[in-house]
């Protein structure tokens, strides 16, 4: 292989994973305290790619205010959800996981209904292209790179807090926690809240490298399983590797093969890795 093709592969790989980490960790968080997948989580990614059609393509506003009231949609919206949906379900899994399918639905034909189904495009928010080593990388990307990595290291230094190590105590065990004072409704509302803000920070961040439309969301959600169930689920560092993994496999995949087999290729990956290691790379035993 060319030089100049591994490293372009690197660092596509290297923006792939992030993407599919920002998505991923938000519903490691609620299935690590709800064991319970938020299957409309895509769709939250969604309206944070309309709130940025809007407000930053269409209203001129500043990229970081509008992330910021992005990320303040989301965690709105993941109070509600958890409120009204989640918290009925908390110990019927497979009930909640039905309900999320149901929101699904709902936020597809709402904002198809109010927004349209017409592919919206994001102006640009970097423009040009950096060069360096033979590789090209749209200055949008390398915005979107950096922005994710801040995200990563906010998360990782947020679980080193004192609220953040409440949500690892609920996540592990739910009634020790409150019979340790921890309020346990509170961290699950504060839980769906980050995790919803993720999804329309992320929705916002990559926006612009893409298409904007009711639908964005089902390829995020997919993706996001599968670097779930491959890290260990509910494993914040085994969804960070997961998302890596995936991410690598699929731009080297892209190198030697057509598009249509870069899916079938991580797949088959992912699948050899869990017969070897049944839980996910990081994944607790009971």
């Amino acid at each position: 292989m060319d030089l100049s093709v591994l490293v372009q592969a690197l660092v596509d790989g290297f923006v792939i994973s992030l993407f599919y980490i920002l998505v991923a960790v938000g519903l490691t968080l609620m299935f690590g305290i709800l064991r319970v997948f938020n299957f409309a989580h895509g769709e939250v990614y969604m309206l944070g790619g309309f709130v940025t059609y809007y407000l930053f393509g269409q209203f001129h506003m500043n990229h970081i205010l509008t992330l910021i009231i992005s990320m303040g949609v989301g965690g709105i919206v993941g109070l509600v959800l958890e409120k009204i949906i989640f918290r009925p379900f908390r110990d019927r899994p497979f009930n909640g996981f039905i309900a999320s399918l149901g929101v699904v639905w709902i936020l597809q034909c709402g904002v198809g209904r109010l927004f349209g189904v017409v592919d919206k495009d994001v102006p640009t928010v970097f423009p040009g292209v950096v060069r360096a080593l033979g590789v090209s990388l749209s200055a949008e990307k390398l915005g979107a790179c950096v922005m994710g990595v801040i995200a990563i290291i906010a998360i990782h230094l947020f679980q080193r807090t004192k609220t953040g190590k409440a949500l690892r105590a609920v996540a592990q065990d739910r009634e020790a926690a409150s019979l340790q004072g921890i309020n346990v409704n509170r961290m699950t509302a504060l839980t769906f809240a980050l995790g919803s803000a993720l999804a329309t920070g992320t929705g916002t961040v990559i926006s612009p490298l893409f298409v904007v439309n009711p639908f964005v969301g089902h390829i995020p959600i997919v993706k996001a399983f599968v670097v779930i169930i491959l890290g260990g689920m509910g494993s914040i560092p085994g969804t960070i590797l997961g998302g890596f993994i995936l991410g690598f496999i699929e731009s080297f995949s892209a190198v030697y093969c057509s598009i249509g087999f870069v899916s079938a290729m991580s797949f088959l990956v992912v699948i050899i890795i869990l017969l070897v290691r049944p839980r996910g790379l990081l994944g607790r035993e009971d």
